[in-house]
């Protein structure tokens, strides 16, 4: 290893440190020591030097590994740890779960070294794994804006339909709704004299026959029909690594200080003038590379106004944007520049702190608070006063991802809150709160252990027909028993399973054990339906129906007793491979449900590339429901839709009589919910007696 290792070692014991030292010298690299014992000076060694790893040696220290970690936390700094202990081995598990990269016998000197080293390297290359994909985003964050912003008419298309267009070209073709561009035919665009010869260029185009790029005039239409004509221009593309052909009608002339006002305005929010979310987003991403260079940490604030729905019910919405705009400047005073303040929604703000140490940032935060406190808001006929929330994190270039950063700062935002508003709080992980990737990986051994130990197991709840009993139908769930006896629901473990790629081996294990059970119902109840499950894993398998539809064959399970659920969230960020998974089950004659729909702000559209038979209604649906006019509203207007289009809609959470009444009277065709019953450890209900 060529770079320069800077460690600081954490220790009492200088003469074991300088062999730890010589160790790693002896082994090609240089090394950049500090040496600190107590918890003031180790606090302000990680506030005023970068280190590559921290080296804790705990035999005659009066510091414990808690409190190193502590001041890590409070640091900013995911600096990996390595510690050397006179502790017995069961002993050191636990540090491994704080999250320690290595726990060593303080006598194996060389060991510890070694370790050293490698914590170091990962370090690094962390760092340059996060400097490639923040420079990537970057990158693309840059294209999409110009893209998003060009006044020039631009699309992307592929096998005809479109991907993606930018303002420019949805407002040339009369396209009000973004929603309404995916998916839509090229074709729909053109006149019809023309789309024969459209056709032909985007054949030729494709085959490589034009070369990287081709022009024609055409004659196009607006989504209403109104004809007009344009020169189009054809290059090769590609939007997330799939091949596509970008359109461009002739660019238009630009006025430049138009396209810079225009550009100033895309980055500010409207009532306070300071910067918008988008904007923020983007400089927390430079921020941290920025820390790396100058090995300066930063400070992310959220900032909320107390009690502003009980203001603005007080004084107006127009008034209370006063408040907000002048809130705005508050702020700005005191984090001027190199600080960066933006509006995130709402009442709520952010703040940007670049190369900052806590206390500066409590300074700061203390002023601020104290100025809202004492300041009387005058909003047109009235005034008011107000006080002020913050949550307050600090990082380094290690840290987690943006929207991971903001939602640290909000978690301390809310212990501000509800510790009665104006007040602050710095984010701190609960006691013994692993990291994202700790618990992810954690999960990811007990999953695995499962499945080596078959320790998964299937629950069955029925979905009944409210206009009555046509078929048994039950949707399957499943469970994690750990190997001390545990039981767990699947939020505690399925999304760790998506991000560890471990999700399509559990829902290979759910549907090849689900189908075994379902082929013993059908010998009493051929008509029995099973409702599974697939996440965002197994639709990125292209071999997914194949082994589904091979099962089903295995088995002799006609196909129309399996339905497969997909939510709707993963849908439309996997929209390809959903609609993969759709054409496979129409051709082998299954089904497919469109699970917590409603969520999005067009949800029928997906059923435009969709064909699913059923859709289950969001959870969020049935909270009030017995009292909530407007969620009765919203699923009669879902019913009527989906009615319209030959779906059935299923609404699940039912808890109580009185949400089962509403339904009823809504005309909803299915239900499920622990009023019906709690999901079965075999599918036996009784559903001639419902």
């Amino acid at each position: 290893m060529s770079e320069t290792i800077r460690i600081l070692f954490v220790t009492a014991n200088p003469n074991l440190a300088e062999q730890v030292i010589s160790s790693i010298r002896t082994r090609g690299s240089a090394v950049r020591p500090e040496q600190v014992e107590t918890q003031d000076d180790l606090i302000n060694a990680l506030e005023n030097t970068r280190h590559d790893v921290v080296v804790l040696i705990e035999p005659g220290l009066a510091l414990s590994r808690e409190v190193v970690d502590t001041a890590l936390r409070d640091s900013g700094r995911r600096i990996p740890l390595v510690l050397l202990t006179e502790r017995p081995e069961p002993e050191r598990v636990l540090d491994y779960e704080a999250g320690s990269f290595a726990v060593v016998d303080h006598e194996q000197v060389d060991l510890a070294s070694l370790m050293a080293i490698r914590a170091a390297e990962q370090r690094r290359l962390r760092q340059r794994v996060q400097r490639l994909e923040t420079a990537l985003h970057e990158s693309e964050s840059r294209c999409q804006l110009l893209l998003d912003n060009s006044r020039d008419a631009i699309a992307y298309v592929h096998e005809g339909m479109h991907l993606y267009a930018n303002a420019s070209w949805r407002e040339r073709f009369g396209i009000e709704d973004p929603d309404e561009v995916d998916g839509l035919p090229l074709m729909d665009l053109v006149t019809a004299d023309n789309r024969g010869e459209m056709k032909a260029l985007l054949r030729r185009f494709q085959n490589g026959e034009e070369g990287d790029t081709a022009r024609a005039h055409f004659h196009l239409q607006s989504i209403d029909g109104l004809p007009f004509e344009a020169d189009l221009r054809l290059s090769a593309a590609s939007v997330e690594g799939e091949a596509c052909t970008q359109l461009q009608l002739e660019a238009s002339q630009e006025d430049p200080e138009l396209a810079e006002r225009i550009d100033f305005l895309s980055q500010r929010d409207l009532v306070t003038g300071l910067y918008n979310r988008q904007h923020f987003l983007s400089t927390i991403e430079s921020a941290q590379t920025r820390a790396e260079e100058t090995e300066k940490p930063f400070a992310l604030l959220t900032l909320a106004v107390d009690r502003f729905a009980e203001i603005r019910a007080k004084v107006g919405m127009s008034a209370a944007d006063l408040l907000l705009a002048d809130m705005g400047k508050l702020i700005e005073d005191h984090f001027p520049e190199p600080a960066i303040a933006a509006r995130l929604e709402g009442e709520h703000f952010g703040v940007l702190a670049p190369e900052t140490r806590r206390q500066e940032v409590e300074e700061r935060i203390h002023g601020l608070m104290q100025a809202v406190t004492g300041h009387v808001f005058e909003l047109n006929q009235s005034s008011t006063n107000c006080t002020l929330s913050a949550g307050a994190v600090i990082a380094d270039e290690s840290a987690p991802s943006t929207e991971d950063l903001l939602d640290q700062a909000h978690r301390a935002l809310e212990e501000a809150v509800e510790a009665g508003g104006g007040v602050h709080r710095f984010y701190h992980p609960a006691e013994g709160e692993l990291t994202q990737g700790q618990a992810d990986q954690q999960w990811k051994l007990r999953i695995q252990d499962a499945l080596d130990h078959d320790r998964l197991e299937l629950r069955f709840q029925p979905i009944v027909h409210l206009h009555g009993n046509d078929r048994p139908r039950y949707s399957v769930f499943v469970r994690l028993r750990d190997a001390d006896g545990h039981l767990h629901e699947p939020p505690a473990f399925l999304p760790a399973a998506e991000r560890t790629g471990m999700a399509p081996a559990v829902d290979r294990w759910i549907v090849k054990t689900a189908l075994t059970e379902l082929a013993g119902c059908l010998k009493t109840q051929p008509k029995t339906q099973f409702f599974l499950k697939l996440g965002t894993g197994s639709m990125g398998d292209p071999t997914v129906v194949s082994w589904l539809n091979d099962d089903l064959h295995a088995l002799r399970i006609p196909a129309d007793n399996v339905v497969v659920e997909l939510k709707e969230p993963t849908v439309v960020t996997n929209l390809k491979p959903a609609m993969n998974v759709s054409r496979g089950l129409v051709e082998m004659h299954s089904h497919l449900c469109i699970d917590d729909f409603g969520n999005g702000l067009n949800p029928f559209q997906l059923l435009q590339h969709l064909e699913a038979d059923h859709i289950k209604l969001d959870p969020s649906f049935v909270e009030g429901l017995a009292e909530n006019e407007e969620n009765q509203e919203a699923i009669r207007e879902y019913v009527d839709a989906a009615h319209a289009k030959g779906k059935q809609v299923i609404v699940p959470h039912v808890e109580d009589a009185s949400v089962l009444a509403v339904l009823y009277g809504l005309n909803v065709n299915l239900v499920q919910g622990y009023f019906i019953q709690s999901p079965l450890s075999k599918p036996t209900f009784d559903f001639e007696a419902t």
